[in-house]
């Protein structure tokens, strides 16, 4: 789930590799509007997917020249960005 105010987006429930494909589509249109936060406060649940997310939706700012900024990681994708080597590379 998906719900976006102003430049702000909020994500919420699972980010897992069965949903992630739902969000990325849901999410493409709010990028394209210019979205520069995302908000993982609502996460409930999060798979090595939801880093693709992120850096999915990084990739689609960064071509229209913007920034993204991610707020409220849950500590277990922090976890996941740690182990596979990219947590520097996460937007503040």
């Amino acid at each position: 789930m998906i719900a976006c105010e102003d430049t702000r987006c909020r994500i919420g429930g699972a980010v897992t590799v069965d949903s992630v494909g739902g969000l990325l589509r849901e999410l493409q249109p709010q990028l394209a509007k210019g979205i520069d936060t995302l908000d993982f406060s609502g996460v409930e649940t999060a798979d090595s997917a939801a880093l693709a997310l992120v850096f999915s939706a990084m990739r689609q700012a960064r071509q229209a020249g913007r920034t993204l900024a991610c707020t409220g990681l849950p500590a277990s994708f922090t976890t996941l960005a740690e182990l596979y080597g990219v947590a520097e590379l996460l937007p503040a």
